[in-house]
């Protein structure tokens, strides 16, 4: 098992070293066009600001650079090569071990390494002479920047990993590579309409991702674990259907 994922880590280096690298970049220099343009009283704020886009389109970062492989790979047949030599389940789970590796460093790393730019490179914040801040863990944020940020930058890996293992569902029994790599992202824009129609913002999984989208008097420990929790049910019900009702398989025969 450790050679299969270490060959597996091998075949995803680049795209995720690509990726990974490219959101950085990206990261820090918003940072440093947009936080001139709000009244911040932190510097940690301008890490807030510049990143908030990403709130959304996270999916895709950790989907597209990785689960195309394995579409690919059921398409070409491989899969069939493989299995002679190892059990499919044991070559899947190794696969889907470096995806996870890949998908926790694509978001964990650019959000860890975009707030030591914003706390310790850029400029300093000028804060206002009046200070009206109010913050989700608001002590942690103004006392400990750097550990603050270092754990909510592992807490988003863990949910691009749940976001990259339901592609990785998808790419293991669908044919269209356009609903492979967009069903996540697709996934999570439908959630966040349907939760804020049902009156259930807090608990979007947006939230649980950038608890900073909405007031930080809503958050509540609820808000971090239920969009988490329901998108397993999700992969889970999606694999179900799947592979017991509709009987795809995953080597195509």
């Amino acid at each position: 098992m450790p050679q299969l994922i270490k060959n597996e880590c091998k075949k995803m280096f680049l795209p995720v070293l690509l990726t990974t690298a490219a959101l950085t970049i990206i990261m820090c220099v918003l940072i440093e066009k947009l936080y001139l343009s709000y009244t911040l009283h932190y510097d940690l704020e301008a890490w807030e600001v510049g990143t908030g886009g990403f709130s959304l389109l996270y999916p895709l970062f950790v989907v597209i650079p990785l689960c195309w492989n394995l579409y690919y790979e059921r398409k070409n047949n491989f899969l069939l090569y493989i299995a002679p030599r190892v059990p499919v389940k044991k070559y899947l789970t190794a696969k889907w071990t470096a995806y996870a590796l890949g998908a926790f460093c694509i978001m964990a790393v650019p959000y860890l390494l975009s707030a030591v730019y914003a706390i310790d490179i850029k400029a300093p914040v000028v804060p206002p002479e009046t200070n009206t801040f109010s913050h989700v863990f608001q002590t942690a944020f103004v006392e400990k920047p750097l550990l603050y940020a270092a754990a909510f930058s592992c807490w988003r890996g863990v949910i691009g990993i749940l976001a990259m293992t339901f592609g990785f569902v998808l790419a293991m029994y669908c044919k269209n590579i356009f609903v492979i790599l967009t069903g996540p992202f697709i996934y999570s824009i439908l959630e966040n309409f349907i939760m804020a129609i049902l009156s259930l913002e807090k608990y979007r999984l947006v939230v649980a991702f950038d608890p900073t989208c909405i007031s930080f008097h809503a958050v509540t420990w609820l808000s971090f674990f239920t969009g988490p929790v329901l998108l397993l049910c999700v992969i889970g019900f999606t694999a179900f259907f799947l592979a017991k009702i509709r009987k795809n398989t995953v080597v195509n025969v």
